[in-house]
């Protein structure tokens, strides 16, 4: 596996790519006095994936690295975020893993070039608070996920057997989207649902939480910072200023929550005092990093697994470590050459 400390940035930062360009094309050089301008693709952006890239964009964290964060597009999961990433003239985003590895697991046109969403937070999933025939994973005969190749849908093939649970008891239902998934529950049509944690902060008394993710797994990728193989090549200035921009965001939310808070309530429109606890339970569990982390990658890989695909992921070139903030870690399972 990578077991290497990334040399900090050089002198120059490489080239990048104006909204207006082709998104794997050669464009000037990042650089901080005069920043070129991107757009990047994160799913579901009004959870908790989206508050480094606000915290980033908000601070200047990408900025003084030559890039300025213009818009976060918002993708709905698995491999819709993954065509957003592909078909639009979007360079870069947080995609799912299992989408990434359904679409391309021999890294031949994408490449996993930063850290994301490493811990199962807030993969939780709710009951309404009225449903009395459910009060635990063994009554949940409907479960809502969202797509296919997403995190949830991993979650949802792993949690029953890591709960005890008889997996042959639960139909699993794709319900297309967080939003779509709440619809179902509200409707009565799912027993459980995946619920964004800043609605269940919000919302106490209308559900009831059925099983929390982090209670059978520490570690898990559920996203990634990822390009295509011929974007990082042709511009892997705006790779590493994106990277060091959002590793840096990771520490400035550990630094000070609040701050943090304040920026993902605006962005949402919720309250801050919700906003705070969500962002404080998020990086007290270490649940974004700039780097690699090889528990969070096997954990992730065992739901695919799960699925029944037969993708077998080349983690060494499917994963490419040139491109992260220093001091972080590049750990990858496999024999990789550092």
């Amino acid at each position: 596996m990578y077991r290497r400390r990334v040399a900090p940035l050089l002198a120059v930062l490489g080239l990048t790519v104006g909204l207006t360009a082709c998104s794997s094309g050669p464009g000037r050089d990042a650089d901080p006095a005069n920043p070129v301008t991107i757009d990047v693709t994160v799913s579901a952006a009004a959870e908790i994936y989206s508050i480094p890239w606000l915290v980033a964009q908000k601070q200047g964290l990408f900025e003084k690295y030559g890039v300025i964060v213009e818009n976060i597009v918002p993708g709905k999961g698995g491999s819709a975020t993954m065509r957003t990433l592909l078909d639009g003239n979007i360079p870069i985003g947080e995609v799912s893993y299992p989408s990434i590895v359904q679409a391309d697991a021999g890294g031949s046109e994408l490449r996993i070039v930063g850290g994301g969403t490493q811990g199962p937070y807030p993969m939780n999933f709710y009951a309404l608070a009225s449903n009395s025939a459910v009060d635990s994973i063994d009554d949940v005969r409907r479960w809502a996920y969202t797509r296919p190749n997403s995190a949830s849908d991993a979650l949802t093939r792993l949690l029953p057997s890591l709960a005890g649970a008889d997996p042959a008891r639960i139909e699993r239902v794709s319900s297309g989207g967080i939003g779509e998934g709440l619809a179902l529950l509200e409707a009565g049509s799912v027993d459980i649902a995946l619920i964004p944690s800043i609605v269940a902060e919000q919302r106490p008394e209308d559900f009831k939480l059925i099983v929390s993710s982090p209670d059978y797994m520490k570690r898990f990728l559920q996203s990634t910072i990822t390009t295509t193989k011929d974007y990082a090549a042709s511009n892997p200035g705006v790779v590493r200023a994106i990277n060091h921009g959002y590793t840096d965001a990771v520490a400035s939310i550990k630094a000070d929550p609040v701050a943090a808070a304040r920026i993902y309530a605006d962005y949402t429109g919720f309250d801050v005092e919700s906003a705070t606890a969500v962002v404080e339970r998020a990086s007290s569990v270490d649940t974004w990093g700039g780097g690699f982390d090889t528990a969070s990658v096997e954990a992730a890989q065992s739901g695919v697994d799960a699925s029944g695909s037969d993708r077998v992921p080349d983690f060494c070139t499917l994963f490419d470590p040139e491109f992260l903030a220093p001091d972080v870690d590049a750990d990858v399972p496999g024999n990789c050459p550092a």
